[in-house]
This record gives C-alpha cells, sequence and structure tokens, in this order.
C-alpha cells in the first residue's frame, strides 16, 4: 500500500503490473479490496486501486463528488500519468462523470462498470436520506445487512451464501460518517446524462444482467448514447458483478485493454 497526502488528508492506493495504466474507482460502500478478484488484470496493464476518502484505509469524509474528482486527479499528477483507462464501479462511475467533465484529456479508454448517468429520482433521493437518518439513528449495520440484498444477484443471494458473506464483509461498517458523506454525495450529484455524447475514446459498459442498483437499462441508455461503446451484460450476476462472476467479467475487461493496443 502507497500514498498520497491531499489537504492533509491521507489517501491510500495500490500500483501494480506494468504496461498501460488502468485505474479502477471502487464502488460504495467499498474499499480497493473490492478489486481482488481482478488482481489477474494486472498482467493486463498497470493496475493503480485507491481507496476515496473516508474508506478502507484512505483518511477524511467524503463531501462531494466533485471532491472525490478532484482526489482522483491529484493521484493521477502524483504518478504522472499523461493519459490512463479510467474505471468506475457504481459510485466509483459517478466520480468518473465528474472527473471526465473537467480532465478528459486524461482518459485513453473509459470502463462504466454497473453504473449509471442519471441523476437519482426525487423518490431515490429520499430513499438516500432516510438511509442517512437510519444509520444515524441505529448505526450501520442493519442498513449494510439490507444493501446486501439489493447489490447481489436473487439466485446469488439463494444459493451462494458464502460469496454474500464475502460482499458484505466487503462493505465499510466502522465509521458512519463516510457512509453518510456517501450516501449525501450521491443524493445530490448532478446528471451525468448531457456528458455522455461528448466521450469520443474507446468505452466499455458492463453491467450484470440482475442488477437492481444500476440495471441493465441504464446500462443501454448509455451504450446508445457513447459513440463506439461496447456494451457487455454478465449473466448470473447482479450489481457486484466483478464479484459475482470476476473470470466473465476480468475476460470482458482483458479483451477491451487487448485490443486498445
Amino acid at each position: 500500500m502507497a500514498h498520497i497526502t491531499r489537504a492533509g488528508v491521507r489517501l491510500a492506493y495500490a500500483d501494480t503490473g506494468s504496461g498501460p495504466p488502468v485505474v479502477l474507482i471502487h464502488g460504495f460502500p467499498f474499499s480497493r479490496r473490492m478489486w481482488e478478484p481482478q488482481t489477474p488484470l494486472a498482467g493486463a496493464g498497470r493496475l493503480i486501486t485507491a481507496d476515496l476518502r473516508g474508506f478502507g484505509e484512505s483518511g477524511g469524509t467524503p463531501a462531494s463528488l466533485d471532491e472525490l474528482a478532484d482526489d482522483l486527479h491529484a493521484l493521477v499528477e502524483h504518478l504522472r500519468l499523461p493519459t490512463a483507462v479510467f474505471g468506475g464501479f457504481s459510485m466509483g462511475g459517478y466520480v468518473l462523470f465528474r472527473y471526465l467533465a473537467r480532465h478528459a484529456d486524461h482518459a485513453k479508454a473509459v470502463l462504466l462498470l454497473d453504473t449509471r448517468a442519471e441523476a437519482d429520482t426525487p423518490e431515490g433521493r429520499q430513499r438516500r436520506y432516510d438511509s442517512i437518518a437510519r444509520i444515524e439513528r441505529d448505526g450501520p449495520a442493519g442498513y449494510l445487512d439490507d444493501f446486501v440484498k439489493l447489490v447481489v444477484a436473487t439466485k446469488t443471494l439463494e444459493s451462494r451464501p458464502d460469496l454474500v458473506k464475502t460482499v458484505r464483509d466487503l462493505m465499510e461498517s466502522r465509521r458512519t460518517p463516510s457512509l453518510v458523506g456517501g450516501l449525501r454525495a450521491m443524493a445530490q450529484r448532478p446528471d451525468s446524462t448531457p456528458l455522455l455524447s461528448s466521450i469520443r475514446v474507446p468505452t466499455l459498459i458492463v453491467v450484470g444482467e440482475d442488477d437492481k442498483a444500476t440495471p441493465v437499462s441504464s446500462a443501454r441508455t448509455m451504450h446508445e448514447a457513447i459513440p463506439g461503446s461496447r456494451l457487455v451484460i454478465i449473466p448470473e450476476a447482479g450489481h457486484v458483478s466483478n464479484l459475482e462472476q470476476p473470470e466473465r467479467f476480468n475476460a470482458a475487461l482483458r479483451d477491451f485493454l487487448q485490443a486498445l493496443r
């Protein structure tokens, strides 16, 4: 593990492999540990995974997606990456959209992984605020127990209890302010749909066929709006397709990355 410090906040990251850099941004409420099944991809490039502020081994508390995008840019500058392939999972995708809005010239290619461009609906935003109230009232355990049921496929929930436990164990559960800050940042994020048509670099969109959080319909919307993008739907996977079907997920990314060379 290495780290940088931005505005007094320690931000952790890992940097493995060699070749073209691939920067993967984790989702909520995870850390860079969610990318452990993607370790074999280090053979296809230089794999860089960061803990967003407030998560994993990074300090601080997230205040907005723009702040998280600024953290990402600080890491890019620290590593002196003129360009990289950037991949964002779920909330990491929302961070990536904010990054692309200001630093598109740094993107050699884009990976949109179980994420969506639309802002929350009023109902979705209210659900996040209700979750904040629940976490602040009762602590995070019950909320995270229910969140697991949202992010894994129904079939996984019924037939793979060990994996469900692994997903639950990967969730940040120690720092209530980080969970609250992440939920609030997502609730307040802007609509990134207008940005899609301006993405002019190779783009891969991956989604689990049973993704209940960022469904296939949202992936298709991005695919139709981003010129020349590729869409891969992972069978027998929900929102955390990289954890539920790592071999299929890795194959999709590896094929895409090899085609860039």
